[in-house]
C-alpha cells in the first residue's frame, strides 16, 4: 500500500522528492486588499478624517473613542488600522507608519495582539461586550496602545451599547476605541455624546476613475476612459466596490478593460434603444413601433421592469441637459452619450419631458407594488400605459393653447395699428371687436385654468 507524507513511498521510489520539489501556487491576492492604503498619505479623497487625526497625532492630543461613519468601501476600517499602526509604530518616519516594525507590520497581517478587530455583526450581544470590558483591563503587550476597532457597531443591541457607556467614558490608559458604522443614526446620543466622530463621503467618480487608471498601469492592464467610466460609476463612490468590480471585469474581459467589452459585460447596449424608443412614443402619427418596441424587447427575454428604469433614468438625464445640470456625477452615462443625446432631442418640449418622467416613474412604482407575477403580465401592463402615454403627449397642452392665443393676439395687435395708421376704414372696427374678444378670451382662460391640466379639446373655439 502506498502512503503519502513524510514517509518514502515503496512502491515508487523518489515520489517524496519530487513531492516536495513541485512548487506550490500562491494564492491569489484580491486588488482592494492588494491596494489597500497602508499610509495615511495613500487613502483617496478623505482628507478631511486624515488630517484631522494626524494633526492630534502630531500635537499629542489623541482621544480615547472615536467615531468614523460613512458609505461602505470608502476607508473606515482602513485608516482606523493606519491609526493604530501610527500609534504603536517603533519608529514613524513623517508622522506616517513606519511599516518596517515588528508592531507595523503584525497590525498589518492582523495578528497583533494590541489591535482587536471586532465585527459588531456578529458579537452583538451583552455577553460579548461584557468579555471586552474584562479583557481592556490588561495593558499592551508590544506597543504603546491597545486599540479596539468596532465594525458596523450600529448592529450592537441596546442593552450592549448600555454596558459600553461606562468603559467608553472612563476607559484604562493606553485604550483606544474606533467605532465604525454606516449608519450613524442608530447609535444612541449616550454613545456619540462621549466619542469624536469623523466622517467619510463617497469619493467622486472622476477621482475614482483617475486611480483606477494608476492601478491598470501598475498592472499592465489594456483599458481605455469609457471602460473605466463605467467601472468607477458601478464603484457608487466605494474605493473596494470598484475594485471588486474591476476583479470581475478583468476575469470576463480577459484583462482588456475596454468600454465595448465593460459595457457588454454589464449588459449596457448603449442609448440608441432608448433613443428610438422615446421617438417613437413622441411620433404623432404612429404609435405602433412602442408596441412593436416592448413585444421585441419581450421576446428576447428582457428584463422589462428593468428597462422601465433605465428608460426612466434616460429620460431623467435628458432633463438635466435641458437644464444644463447633466454633469459626470450626476448621470449614469458617458460624455459621449450626453452629446448625443442633446444633438438627438434639442427641440424636444421640456414640458412633455417632464411628463413623461413622471409616468414613467408611477408606471414603474405600481409594477412594484402590484408584484405582477409573470413577464407576460408586465408586458400587458405596460403596452396599456404606454398607449395611453402616447394619446396624452399628442394632445396640446393647456400652455400651448395659451401660447397659440397669445401669438393670435399679438398678430391682430400688429393689424390692428396698422389698420388705424392707414386712416379709418370700416373693416377697423369690426377688427378692433374681434381683437377685444380674443383678449377678453385669454384672460378668463388664464384666470380660470393656468396652472390646471385639462383636456385640450375642450379648449374654446375662439374664431
Amino acid at each position: 500500500m502506498c502512503t503519502l507524507g513524510k514517509r518514502v513511498c515503496q512502491k515508487h521510489p523518489g515520489f517524496e522528492s519530487r513531492l516536495l520539489r513541485t512548487p506550490m501556487s500562491e494564492n491569489h491576492q484580491v486588488l482592494f486588499r492588494k491596494y489597500r492604503p497602508q499610509r495615511f498619505q495613500d487613502v483617496i479623497f478623505q482628507e478631511l478624517p486624515v488630517n484631522a487625526i494626524r494633526n492630534a497625532i502630531k500635537h499629542n492630543k489623541i482621544g480615547h473613542a472615536y467615531i468614523f461613519f460613512g458609505p461602505r468601501g470608502v476607508g473606515k476600517t482602513t485608516i482606523a488600522r493606519i491609526l493604530a499602526k501610527r500609534l504603536n509604530c517603533e519608529k514613524p518616519v513623517d508622522n506616517e507608519p513606519c511599516n518596517e516594525c515588528a508592531n507595523c507590520r503584525e497590525i498589518t497581517s492582523g495578528i497583533s495582539n494590541d489591535v482587536l478587530e471586532i465585527d459588531a455583526a456578529s458579537h452583538r450581544g451583552i455577553n460579548h461586550i461584557r468579555e471586552l470590558r474584562e479583557n481592556v483591563k490588561f495593558s499592551p503587550m508590544g506597543g504603546k496602545y491597545k486599540i479596539y476597532i468596532i465594525d458596523e457597531v450600529h448592529m450592537l443591541t441596546t442593552e450592549s451599547f448600555n454596558a459600553l457607556l461606562k468603559t467608553l467614558e472612563e476607559p484604562p490608559p493606553k485604550v483606544i476605541f474606533v467605532l465604525a458604522t454606516t449608519e450613524y443614526h442608530k447609535i444612541p446620543e449616550t454613545i456619540l455624546s462621549r466619542c469624536q466622530d469623523f466622517m467619510f463621503r463617497k469619493v467622486p467618480l472622476v477621482t475614482l476613475q483617475s486611480y483606477l487608471e494608476e492601478i491598470c498601469k501598475k498592472e499592465n492592464l489594456k483599458y481605455d476612459t469609457e471602460g473605466l467610466f463605467w467601472i468607477a460609476k458601478k464603484g457608487d463612490g466605494s474605493v473596494r466596490d470598484s475594485l471588486s468590480f474591476m476583479e470581475q471585469s478583468i476575469v470576463f474581459t480577459d484583462s482588456n478593460l475596454t468600454g465595448v467589452n465593460v459595457r457588454k459585460m454589464i449588459g449596457y447596449h448603449g442609448i440608441e434603444l432608448h433613443i428610438n424608443y422615446l421617438k417613437s412614443i413622441i411620433n404623432e402619427e404612429n404609435y405602433s413601433q412602442t408596441l412593436e418596441e416592448i413585444q421585441k424587447l419581450f421576446q428576447e427575454g428582457h428584463d422589462m421592469i428593468k428597462f422601465i428604469w433605465d428608460f426612466l433614468e434616460f429620460i431623467h438625464t435628458l432633463i438635466l441637459i435641458k437644464e444644463n445640470l447633466a454633469d459626470r456625477e450626476s448621470v449614469n452615462f458617458p460624455p459621449e452619450d450626453l452629446q448625443r443625446m442633446k444633438q438627438e432631442f434639442q427641440d424636444l418640449d421640456v414640458e412633455k419631458i417632464n411628463y413623461l418622467a413622471q409616468r414613467l416613474f408611477e408606471i414603474y412604482e405600481n409594477i412594484t407594488v402590484m408584484k405582477l407575477r409573470t413577464s407576460f403580465e408586465i408586458r400587458v401592463f405596460l403596452e396599456i400605459q404606454f398607449r395611453k402615454i402616447h394619446f396624452d403627449l399628442t394632445k396640446p397642452s393647456l400652455a400651448g393653447v395659451l401660447n397659440q392665443i397669445n401669438s393670435l393676439a399679438e398678430q391682430l395687435q400688429v393689424d390692428m395699428k396698422n389698420m388705424e395708421n392707414s386712416g379709418f376704414n370700416p373693416a377697423i372696427e369690426k377688427k378692433v371687436d374681434t381683437t377685444k374678444k380674443v383678449l377678453d378670451i385669454e384672460s378668463a382662460i388664464k384666470e380660470e385654468f393656468s396652472g390646471v391640466e385639462v383636456d385640450a379639446e375642450d379648449h374654446p373655439d375662439i374664431e
